[in-house]
């Protein structure tokens, strides 16, 4: 039988010949440079000269290419992901270039497609992809669709937004088809389709249909819709109006 420092020895040697072969990582400590498998903790992915950690909490990502795969959980630092899907974990900073994102929490960095299904959004750039459900805390949006979820704050810049609650933050330009504004934030163009605008500053835009409870209208032009109860300060009226109930506050 071996004895215990004769075990440990072999171990580690297993455990070397393992990251330097560029096969498969699947004990515990620092890997550096890597070309080959994850297996650890649910985590299983193909990853090109990577480095990165292997312990009780999972993986923990330093740097590197994952190429594809399954993260369960763990905490990203930087680097590239160009495919694969996110079950959970900690996005801190790093370019994504494509894949599924089931739940967790995005840091910083920046997303150039894939679909988001659930989770917050602290901060990063957002260039296109599809946004099923969270929350966005802050960051710039540049294209893509928004499904649902809530909006806190931030930029948006161009997409088109399906549904959900968008509570504060600056929409620049872009496609609004339904869902809740309410109130928090400043419409500066765009165009709007359908939905309840609650409250807030309109400064310029196309609205096509939907509901202006209440608010402020300072340029663009009105098509169709309900008005609810705001003020009109300039703008243009092309086909009148289903509904008024606060004629005094057109001037």
């Amino acid at each position: 039988m071996m004895n215990n420092k004769r075990i440990a020895r072999e171990l580690n040697r297993v455990a070397k010949s393992l990251i330097s072969s560029g096969e498969v990582a699947n004990t515990e400590g620092e890997y550096k440079k890597f070309t080959g498998t994850i297996d650890w903790k649910g985590s299983r992915g193909r990853v090109t000269r990577a480095t990165f950690e292997l312990d009780r909490q999972g993986v923990v990502w330093q740097d590197g290419i994952w190429e594809d795969g399954i993260w369960k959980d763990g905490i990203w630092n930087r680097g590239i992901w160009d495919n694969g899907t996110w079950v959970n974990g900690t996005w801190k900073d790093g370019i994504w270039f494509g894949g599924t994102w089931e739940h967790g929490d995005w840091k910083f960095g920046v997303w150039h497609n894939g679909t988001w299904k659930g989770g917050t959004w602290k901060d990063g750039v957002w260039e296109k992809g599809t946004w099923v459900t969270g929350v966005w805390e802050s960051g710039n949006w540049w294209g893509g669709i928004w499904k649902g979820g809530t909006w806190e704050d931030g930029n948006w810049n161009g997409g088109t937004w399906m549904n959900g609650e968008f509570r504060g933050g600056t929409w620049k330009s872009g496609i609004w088809k339904g869902g809740t504004w309410m109130g928090g934030g400043i419409w500066k163009t765009g165009w709007w389709y359908d939905g309840t605008w609650k409250d807030g500053i309109w400064n310029g835009g196309i609205w096509v249909n939907g509901e202006f409870r209440s608010g402020t209208w300072k340029n663009g032009v009105w098509h169709n819709g309900i008005w609810g109860n705001g003020k009109w300060e300039s703008g243009a009226d092309k086909r009148g109006v289903k509904h008024l109930d606060s004629p005094d506050n057109w001037r």
